[in-house]
């Protein structure tokens, strides 16, 4: 039989071409394509350091750790399989960056080097390095007998070389884009906006910083290293899990470095002497590039005032079903409510959080953190609550990664504000985005809430992520909501669920379950089908249980934005499984489990991708949606996203990031989304006010 999967990384590899795809689409902004080859360096960054790293550690230790679902494909094959995949990745992105470079100076853009500087500008460059840069950096000669000194992971670096006669000197320049810009604004010359990336200006000064040292000849050229991002946690019984972080997390900055990317200008010695000093082995891959790396700062490019090359901004909607209750309390007394980001104003959602914070009645506030903005509005919330003297628990996970020194900072600011601080369960992530909060009026019995999220309590995020955020008083639903929280207290105690779907606990189960279900409803004649919209689908059992869908006649509908190990329209297989993914202006992120169900559609939202780690290692939560009306926006809001003919591009087993093309009229999932929310928004209130 033909290859049946698809490698998750070699997926994942896909799924940043999609990224770069954009890049090339003619109706994508400027100034948005320079920012996708940002989010395309800091995913492959994320990927580096994280699966790669992963790969070789298995290669490394011989343990064989790594699970591919590919059987017969050895680790050392897959290493070679992604280098020759991301070197060809990257050749075409070094073309489109010099592409976008001459579409700039066609919009009065400029990029100017260290070579070119205008000399109306070397005033100001001069004095941008005198008063601002030239005590913030950090400069390390380079001695074989002596240490090298910690090298950052991500950080970016310019290797010197300097001469005297025959004899080469090296160095290292520590280049702080942590403190400034990368993308330095030089005055505007009539309508011409110059712009130099921060080392340039660096370079440009290399005679003034190496003075002290006698050379004929002196060049500098960018490095970038990556390191492995796998916490070290020792198993220290009397370290607490907070402190494991912290340690853990200065073992990060010195971890194996497992990816070398250097301007392929730089000096073969130069660059033989940082391989011996770095102690880079043969395993690791060292890529050649152009001049300047670190192009995820591209993400936060300044827009210059040039609105015209940018995405026009949306006007969040002001959701009419809050609007005609006194408190938020008494509109999710009365009926759930959704909140889809980032269409609907997210900062109802802050506002309710103030509200419980203060509230009198409100007795007790649980929720649970994964990641929150580094000045977060939720996290202000809770401490504002506790100080109030309400009972405030947050389930903060610590090994979120790449978030963890983020969130080691809120939880000792949390406990210091009195808030019940509880580091995850042992073994598992908590990935869950739920919360709970009681209210007790005076001579009244206690009235529960809750909120459970696809996404992150983030309202940075919540400007650019897709999500679901259902609030509810449902009494099921909020009783097994604080069930959970009682699980975080107690992992010992079992636990059963009747209406949401928890990982590690049942979920894998009862998905496996509903896909028996529509399989049945299906011989039967009854209604059937399975939708879902995920981020990541690579769990074997889960993939093998949809090919047997498919395989008995049942129509199976995926949007999948990132890994997609199941390939669609195998003969005899998977011909009735059909799979998209939508990418556009913004992150796709929502996770939702849509089941036929003989006709009574039985809908969730999660926080749970179909891979294995959600399903079997990580606290998730997936919400049943019984508002009928909701049921319904979340339904057509997925019918929107899967009929995508714009931004929609066919799973295949190739992978070969072909656009859907049909003969149906165009229609951009983001956008109708957006109109979709808008229209039933209006439609309310003119209910309403009819009313």
């Amino acid at each position: 039989m033909n290859q049946i999967y698809v490698n998750r990384e070699i997926s994942w590899l896909k799924f940043n071409a999609r990224v770069l795809q954009e890049v090339k689409d003619p109706n994508v902004p400027l100034l948005e394509k320079l920012r996708f080859l940002g989010i395309y360096s800091n995913n492959l960054d994320e990927f580096y350091s994280v699966r790669y790293s992963a790969l070789l550690r298995s290669i490394q230790l011989k343990s064989r750790g790594y699970r591919n679902i590919i059987e017969n494909q050895t680790d050392e094959d897959l290493i070679e399989e992604i280098n020759d995949l991301v070197a060809i990745q990257r050749a075409d992105y070094d073309a489109l960056y010099d592409q976008i470079l001459l579409d700039l100076e066609e919009n009065n853009i400029y990029f100017i080097d260290d070579k070119n500087i205008p000399n109306e500008y070397i005033e100001f460059v001069t004095n941008y390095y005198t008063s601002e840069l030239s005590h913030s950096i950090g400069v390390y000669i380079l001695e074989k007998e002596l240490k090298t000194p910690a090298i950052r992971d991500g950080a970016f670096y310019l290797a010197v070389k300097f001469q005297h006669y025959d004899e080469s000197k090296y160095a290292l320049i520590d280049i702080p884009t942590h403190i400034f810009p990368r993308f330095v604004l030089l005055p505007k010359i009539d309508e011409r906006q110059y712009v130099m990336y921060l080392e340039d200006i660096v370079r440009y000064h290399l005679g003034e910083i190496f003075k002290v040292f006698d050379f004929d000849h002196i060049e500098a050229h960018s490095i970038k290293i990556t390191r492995d991002s796998e916490l070290d946690m020792d198993t220290d019984l009397e370290n607490s899990l907070l402190e494991k972080v912290a340690k853990s997390l200065e073992g990060r900055r010195k971890g194996e470095p497992v990816r070398l990317v250097y301007d392929r200008e730089l000096a073969q010695d130069t660059l033989e002497f940082l391989l011996y000093k770095l102690s880079i082995d043969d395993y690791d891959s060292i890529n050649a590039g152009g001049k300047y790396h670190n192009k995820r700062d591209l993400m936060k490019f300044p827009n210059m005032g040039r609105s015209d090359l940018e995405y026009e901004n949306i006007t969040p909607i002001v959701q009419h079903s809050f609007q005609k209750y006194r408190t938020y309390f008494e509109a999710i007394s009365l009926e759930d409510h959704m909140i889809v980001a980032p269409y609907h104003d997210y900062s109802v959602f802050l506002k309710f959080l103030r509200e419980a914070a203060i509230d009198p009645y409100v007795t007790k506030i649980k929720i649970t953190i994964y990641r929150v903005a580094s000045e977060s509005q939720v996290m202000s919330a809770l401490i504002n609550a506790a100080r109030n003297g309400k009972e405030v628990t947050a389930v903060l996970e610590l090994r979120a990664r790449f978030d963890e020194a983020n969130n080691v900072k809120w939880s000792k600011r949390l406990q210091d504000a009195g808030v019940n601080v509880i580091f995850g369960v042992p073994g598992l992530k908590v990935h869950s985005k739920i919360g709970y909060i009681e209210r007790k009026p005076k001579g009244n019995l206690a009235t529960q809430y809750a909120f459970i999220s696809t996404g992150n309590f983030h309202s940075g995020t919540a400007k650019v992520y897709t999500d679901y955020t259902l609030l509810t008083s449902h009494p099921e639903i909020t009783k097994e909501i604080e069930q959970v929280f009682r699980f975080f207290n107690a992992n010992y105690l079992t636990q059963n669920y009747d209406h949401l779907l928890v990982s590690p606990l049942h979920t894998r189960k009862k998905i496996i379950k509903f896909i028996k279900k529509e399989i049945k409803n299906h011989k039967k004649g009854l209604p059937s089908g399975i939708n879902l919209k995920l981020n990541s689908l690579s769990d074997k059992i889960i993939i093998d249980m949809l090919y047997k869908a498919s395989q008995e006649g049942v129509k199976v509908r995926l949007v999948v934005r990132g890994i997609h190990s199941l390939i669609p329209g195998i003969p005899g297989l998977s011909e009735n499984i059909e799979s998209i993914s939508v990418i556009d202006k913004f992150l796709e992120h929502p996770r939702i489990y849509w089941f036929a169900n003989g006709g009574n559609d039985r809908v969730f939202i999660s926080s749970a991708d179909m891979m294995e780690r959600n399903l079997d290692a990580r606290v998730e939560v997936a919400c049943p949606i019984y508002n009928e009306e909701l049921k319904k926006l979340v339904m057509d809001t997925f019918e929107i996203s899967f009929n995508d003919n714009v931004k929609g591009r066919i799973h295949d087993a190739e992978q070969s990031l072909t656009y859907r093309v049909n003969n149906k009229p165009a229609l951009r999932s983001q956008f109708v989304t957006y109109d979709y929310l808008y229209d039933l928004n209006q439609a309310k209130e003119t209910q309403n006010n009819f009313k």
